[in-house]
């Protein structure tokens, strides 16, 4: 027997059918295709595929420089990205409408910034007791008379008689509507002033001491309500960190709801700190 060669041994390789697209009835079509794996075996695939055309709203200016004509190896190639030349990123969209909120929250901050270092050198004095607070909220703004008021009346009091007689009459006129609250029967017909020209509230007022720094008004009123109707409650707070400075003042329309708070709220533990609650003033 004579010898074989060697080269007809070697397998001659496989050939590989090529690609085929077949159009369907209902608008799909199906590819098919043949490879060859690792170990040498023909492998057909077969793939059904649909076209659909997706609408992307993009920019104007973006639109119009799609269909610019081409140049260079591109030219004559139609409008739009080619898949085989160009790849295509993912769309970043840039949100201008939070970059101006956070924008016009820094100039809000910056501006308030600037407030405070303005105010850090001032300092406001309230005109009833010269503590370092405004006057509207002077938690003795309904017992005490301004100082001006007391100068004022002082220096009135030397004038001439005939200019007290002369000016009686007006005091009349301005004096002739009646508030009412003060009116007969009204709760405060019995507040009057005093010989040093003070005004005397008869509705109770309690002093809470040893507040926490992060207590609120509103915490004041919601702490006091159980015991009865509250007309005022004022906390004194830090003009610059508004912080509570650890006393505050409610105010009573009777005695017994004020002393009932006084029994109830005195060594009762608010915030982590144990409260200590007492009369503001002498009771009438």
């Amino acid at each position: 027997m004579n010898k074989t060669s060697w080269a007809d041994e070697v397998d001659e390789p496989q050939a590989v059918p090529e690609r085929q697209v077949i159009a369907n009835a209902d608008g799909t079509k199906t590819v098919i295709e043949h490879r060859l794996n690792d170990d040498g075996k023909l492998v057909k695939q077969t793939r059904r595929m649909r076209d659909k055309v997706v609408q992307e709203h993009v920019n104007r200016a973006v639109a119009s420089r799609k269909k610019w004509a081409k140049f260079g190896a591109e030219a004559g190639s139609p409008a739009g990205p080619q898949l085989s030349t160009t790849t295509v990123g993912e769309v970043v969209w840039l949100k201008l409408s939070q970059y101006a909120a956070q924008q016009k929250q820094a100039e809000q901050e910056a501006a308030e910034q600037e407030k405070t270092i303005k105010l850090k050198n001032t300092r406001i004095l309230c005109r009833i007791c010269r503590q370092d607070h405004f006057t509207a909220k002077c938690p003795y703004k309904d017992t005490l008379v301004p100082l001006e008021e007391i100068t004022g009346a002082a220096g009135a009091g030397a004038a001439p008689a005939a200019d007290d007689a002369s000016a009686a009459p007006a005091a009349e006129a301005k004096s002739s509507y009646v508030p009412p609250h003060l009116r007969a029967g009204g709760r405060g017909a019995s507040s009057s002033l005093d010989a040093l020209g003070e005004r005397r509230d008869d509705l109770p007022k309690i002093r809470i001491t040893n507040l926490s720094e992060y207590t609120q008004e509103e915490d004041i009123k919601q702490l006091c309500r159980p015991f009865g109707p509250v007309s005022r409650a004022f906390l004194a707070t830090d003009r610059e960190t508004r912080l509570c400075k650890g006393y505050a003042f409610v105010t009573f329309y009777d005695y017994d709801a004020a002393e009932r708070a006084i029994a109830k709220l005195h060594g009762y533990g608010f915030d982590h700190l144990i409260l200590n609650v007492e009369w503001a003033g002498p009771r009438q």
